[in-house]
């Protein structure tokens, strides 16, 4: 009696077949595997051994999670390889379903400064553009914890948290109304002052991208001064710069239909500082973007 093959494995193949069958607008349907000629059998044979291999791999790496005597190092490598199989939106998805995200929620809500962060690029990952992962972390109450650690200290978990944050409120209000309501716009801000500049880019981006999208967003950014922390921030650099690039995306974003209440001398110096920057030859060949963002920014304080 020939062994059935796992569910798993049929539905890919059915999948794959699918593939094959609709490939090339003259293509015959193919009525199981063996019709194929031998280069595409054995590619679709590698894709479905992969796919095979990926879930077992996951699921392996779940039950040693779950095993207490394992050390911190080896757990670490068991959320590498979920992270590594977890960005499909479908992965992701059964994910969940299987209950196999419940591991990681317990990290992420558990001071552990080994495990956190990395649980939460996955969650990050899960959660980006994809509706039904959104709203079960929604529902698990897991917009407040990243809002309290986007400004942490270690700066792994910060750059965690705001990437999380990020994949949990773009393209979805609800998402975005949890994380006002539990003083996102705060807690964003706030990060402007970190000690680390990779944190800082990520919150400075974040401001951008969600100011661009959802005006009722942008008019609390800017009631919170917003402008005067970017502005005090920036920089003329005689190269591309992450920061400099960051930070003049967030003021472009910002001032789209607004007007700044700014000090005097804080004007005067950003316009200094702005028209170095557009100015700069060096920049005008390669940062075009950069340089039009100071000119929008450089408008809007200038009216």
């Amino acid at each position: 009696m020939s062994r059935v093959p796992p569910k798993h494995k049929q539905n890919l193949e059915g999948l794959l077949r699918l593939a094959v069958e609709h490939t090339g607008e003259d293509a015959e349907p193919a009525e199981n595997l063996d019709n194929i000629d031998t280069q595409k059998q054995e590619f679709l044979q590698g894709a479905l051994q992969s796919m095979s291999m990926t879930v077992d791999e996951v699921q392996y790496a779940l039950a040693k999670l779950n095993n207490d005597s394992i050390s911190t190092a080896e757990k670490l490598e068991c959320l590498d390889i979920i992270r590594d199989n977890i960005d499909d939106i479908d992965a992701a998805n059964s994910f969940v379903k299987v209950g196999g995200i419940t591991t990681l929620l317990a990290y992420i809500r558990t001071p552990n400064r080994d495990l956190r962060p990395q649980s939460i690029y996955i969650v990050a990952e899960m959660a980006q553009n994809n509706e039904f992962c959104q709203n079960y972390f929604l529902n698990e109450k897991l917009i407040p914890v990243l809002t309290s650690t986007m400004n942490d200290t270690d700066e792994d978990l910060a750059k965690g948290s705001i990437y999380a944050v990020s994949s949990l409120v773009q393209n979805f209000p609800a998402g975005l109304k949890e994380f006002l309501r539990t003083n996102g716009v705060k807690q964003i801000l706030a990060c402007l002052s970190s000690n680390h500049s990779p944190v800082y880019i990520k919150a400075a981006f974040l401001i951008a991208t969600l100011s661009s999208n959802d005006n009722s967003f942008r008019d609390l950014v800017n009631k919170q001064n917003a402008a005067q922390i970017l502005l005090s921030k920036l920089e003329a650099k005689d190269e591309y710069d992450d920061k400099q690039e960051a930070t003049l995306y967030a003021l472009s974003a910002l001032s789209v239909n607004s007007k700044w209440k700014l000090p005097s001398a804080q004007q005067k110096e950003a316009a200094v500082t702005l028209k170095q920057i557009i100015n700069n030859k060096a920049l005008a060949d390669t940062c075009e973007e950069t340089i039009q963002y100071a000119r929008t920014v450089l408008n809007t304080i200038s009216k």
